[in-house]
């Protein structure tokens, strides 16, 4: 019974924290205080040596690299959570077998969680700072 709370408690959390983007994102601005703290983050450019960086294509740069990196382990998870079926179907009641199944379809969901938290990291820095 304990066990069973403990996941249904860890579950709830879990959605929560996916679902979480999407009602900050719904939410009005009435006080106006992020447009006022975020106005000027990524806009203008400094120099580094003799070279003028944009900070605009600085902060593309990153937002792009971070969104490929968050495909890749998308993908990468997807993969292993099929491989780990894959482990599941052939074990034949081997328990050696099916352990490792369940730890690979556990670090499968682990990645597939990380790359959606990373893509809502993404969506709220931009639309919070108005990047």
């Amino acid at each position: 019974m304990k066990n069973i709370c403990i996941k249904t408690v860890l579950l709830v959390l879990a959605g929560v924290a996916i679902a979480m983007p999407f009602g900050m994102l719904a939410q009005d601005n009435p006080i106006g205080m992020i447009d006022q703290l975020g106005g000027n983050v990524g806009k203008g450019s400094f120099t580094v040596g003799d070279y003028a960086v944009d900070a605009g294509s600085l902060v593309e740069i990153i937002t792009t690299l971070v969104n490929w990196f968050a495909w890749f382990i998308a993908l990468a998870s997807v993969i292993m959570g099929l491989y780990a079926g894959f482990l599941f179907i052939t074990a034949r009641g081997e328990a050696s077998q099916i352990s490792t199944a369940r730890q690979t379809l556990l670090w499968a969901v682990i990645g597939i969680a990380v790359a959606v938290l990373s893509f809502s990291i993404i969506l709220l820095t931009t639309t919070i700072l108005d990047l």
